[in-house]
């Protein structure tokens, strides 16, 4: 094996970084330094030639089982110089530079995730040797088959990662044949190592299928039959075989000549003629391999009968109700099939359907629906698939919620900050939505609320002889929520503005209710104030330090009220629980006989159900971040992504986030099975969010 460079930001093989120069002979500088497009082409060619040496440098620790090395080499300086990178190819004379840029950040997960899977398998071959030397040979078959699989994972990542270095070769002057040869080398050799594990341990099958009927429907099952054979051409006879159809499974029994005779019960399938993919799934302890195979057949629609109800009448902002659906065909429960729940449009929640053909998820109301006579609404979300895309409604009234604005505004150096809060009347925060501020010298600005209803922001600051008012306003028509006016006015020459006019008891409540909310406290005391004028601000007290002083700050909140309020609805303390149907997603209090996170990916994995491992990664990541950016338990996984970005999650766990919510919904609502690298990558990525204390 080549040597390592003794710098883990340069090249690989030693070989030295030329600073490259312009036709001046001035020395490249650093690209921390240079701005406005100077010495562009040649600051690119610099950043390209040091990221493909820590690329190099990663493959060479690798193929030496450095595992750390391979992976630090990638770390924070390499995404300083890819960030710079992409800078910087935007100012450059060439276009290919956008796309090495890719090809480098495609690259850099490649490597890293190659790092990953080598080490696994090195693990794994540890313990199936330890295994076989015990004499063993069911754990070795079970490590075994583990093994297969990772090595699969290991091809595939090393043609990805070969792809983005040619690519980065072609767009650039980068030589990276080193560090190709050190990703086949490794490759290769893991390749070898599986063929002898193979060889000494598991069995090659092959399975081969026929379906005797030209049609299949749900309420018309096709008929397939099928022979699996070994290797060596005997038949594996007499015994109960798992078999997974798309992305289901079930269980048949083969006779003395290894045929068996299954069903075909299309569900998602695109209509007309299908190529089917069919499956031999061996048990985790099987001294079998697995073995795909496909039949054609011709997929026809059936409708189901679909009918929904809710919990409730009438719900208000922030409520959480139930919503059930009922799919059957011929008073037959339709299972596995994905339903969406949507109020006026917009999807408020996504499930599938359980083994009786029902489904019934927790709603929290969202601000966006509209007060009024709604809807709601649970379709099947399929169109030309053989059961077809049907819908049920359910009436139901969305009732306005009042809310109050809280305001406080002071003089600064830079403009009046501005800072208040959007609550209910009742005191529950309103997170999300927009608030617009202008003065009376007309400048507008518009901000939105953070996920405790607070905003804070600066406006242009007149000069301090003349007074200023400050006007907040929540006024959004397309809501549930009603309007809400607050402002602070501050006088001429001060920071603050006139005495606070009102009751004592309504300032000292007011000025409590906001120390709470400036300041993160949990203990914030319930307030109504109706409409009435109180106020605050914040001055310095001359010798060092700050108090709170009630001064000129005047406040005027006004709570509009479109319709009567409706008595709130209440929802028992299990309904509150998501309830989201498919592999692995009941929500149970965890105890000491339930399996971890790790116990059940895997067996997910090494069984081959790639859907159940991909949903259980996606449950972990899921429940975590609801958790910990105060999100609804009921909210959806493209919700859950929407909302994450928007609490500051950052971009690379945005990334990875992205990656498991994808293979989650390939494995509950598309009709074929989540590709086993897709599910691979979604549990790996949970796993670095368990590894960095998220989950």
């Amino acid at each position: 094996m080549a040597a390592m460079g003794t710098d883990d930001g340069g090249p690989a093989l030693n070989r030295q970084v030329e600073t490259p120069t312009d036709d001046n002979e001035t020395q490249q500088e650093n690209p921390d330094s240079v701005s406005d497009g100077e010495y562009s082409d040649e600051t690119a060619a610099w950043l390209a030639r040091t990221m493909g040496g820590q690329l190099e440098n990663s493959s060479i620790a690798l193929s030496n089982d450095q595992y750390d090395q391979a992976r630090s080499v990638l770390g924070d300086d390499y995404d300083k110089r890819l960030e710079q990178y992409v800078e910087v190819a935007g100012d450059t004379s060439s276009d290919t530079d956008d796309t090495a840029a890719k090809e480098f950040e495609a690259a850099r997960e490649n490597q890293r995730n190659l790092t990953d899977e080598v080490q696994r398998y090195r693990q794994q071959y540890a313990a199936y040797q330890t295994a076989r030397e015990r004499g063993d040979e069911r754990e070795a078959r079970i490590t075994a088959r583990a093994m297969e699989r990772t090595a699969s994972n290991i091809s595939d990542r090393s043609e990805a990662l070969n792809q983005n270095l040619e690519r980065i070769e072609n767009t650039t002057s980068v030589d990276l044949s080193s560090g190709q040869t050190e990703i086949n080398e490794t490759t290769a050799e893991i390749s070898a190592t599986q063929a002898s594990v193979r060889e000494e341990t598991l069995v090659g099958t092959t399975l081969t299928v026929q379906a005797i009927d030209s049609t299949a429907s749900f309420s018309d099952p096709g008929t397939v039959f099928g022979q699996i054979q070994t290797e060596n051409g005997s038949v594996i006879a007499d015994e109960a075989i798992e078999l997974r159809i798309e992305n289901r499974t079930q269980t048949v029994q083969t006779d003395s000549g290894g045929v068996f005779e299954t069903q075909y019960q299309p569900r998602a399938a695109t209509l007309g003629s299908q190529s089917i993919s069919i499956e031999y799934v061996p048990d985790t302890d099987s001294v079998y391999l697995s073995d795909n195979a496909t039949f054609t057949i011709d997929v026809q629609q059936v409708t189901p009968d679909v009918t929904s109800e809710t919990s409730t009448e009438t719900v208000r902002y922030g409520d959480r109700f139930n919503a059930t659906t009922s799919v059957s065909v011929e008073s037959a429960g339709v299972d596995e099939v994905p339903v969406e729940f949507a109020i006026d449009g917009a999807v408020v929640a996504r499930t599938t359907t359980g083994p009786n053909g029902t489904a019934t998820e927790t709603i929290r109301l969202p601000a966006s629906i509209n007060d009024g006579d709604r809807r709601v609404v649970a379709r099947i979300p399929y169109e030309n698939r053989a059961i077809a895309g049907v819908q049920s409604e359910t009436p139901i009234v969305v009732a306005e919620t009042r809310t109050t604005l809280l305001l406080n505004a002071s003089r600064a150096a830079d403009g009046i900050i501005v800072e208040g809060q959007l609550r209910t009347v009742d005191g529950d925060t309103v997170a999300g939505r927009p608030v617009r501020l202008q003065t009376d010298a007309g400048g507008t600005q518009r901000v939105e609320t953070t996920r405790n209803g607070s905003f804070r922001t600066s406006l242009e600051n007149p000069p301090s002889n003349e007074s200023v008012t400050v006007i907040a306003t929540f006024d959004e028509p397309q809501s549930n929520l009603g309007n809400a006016t607050a402002t602070a006015t501050l006088t001429a020459g001060s920071g603050g503005g006139n005495p606070p006019v009102g009751s004592d008891s309504d300032s000292d409540l007011l000025i409590d209710t906001l120390v709470a909310i400036l300041l993160g406290s949990d203990e914030r005391p319930a307030a109504g104030f109706g409409n009435g004028i109180i106020g605050y601000s914040w001055l310095p007290v001359v010798g060092g330090g700050a108090a709170l002083t009630v001064v000129g700050a005047a406040w005027f909140v006004v709570s509009r009220i479109r319709q009567p309020r409706e008595t709130d609805s209440t929802v028992p303390a299990a309904a509150a629980e998501v309830s989201m149907s498919g592999p692995d997603q009941t929500a149970t209090q965890p105890d000491t006989t339930t399996p971890t996170f790790e116990d059940r990916v895997e067996t997910h994995l090494d069984s081959g159900n790639y859907d159940a491992a991909a949903m259980v990664a996606y449950t972990a990541v899921h429940d975590a971040l609801a958790a910990k950016n105060g999100l609804g338990e009921g909210v959806t996984h493209w919700e859950l992504l929407q909302r994450s970005r928007e609490h500051g999650v950052p971009e690379e766990q945005m990334t990875a986030l992205e990656t498991v919510v994808e293979a989650f919904e390939t494995a509950a609502f598309a009709p074929s099975s989540v590709d086993p690298a897709r599910a691979e990558a979604a549990v790996e990525r949970a796993r670095e969010f368990r590894s960095n204390g998220d989950p």
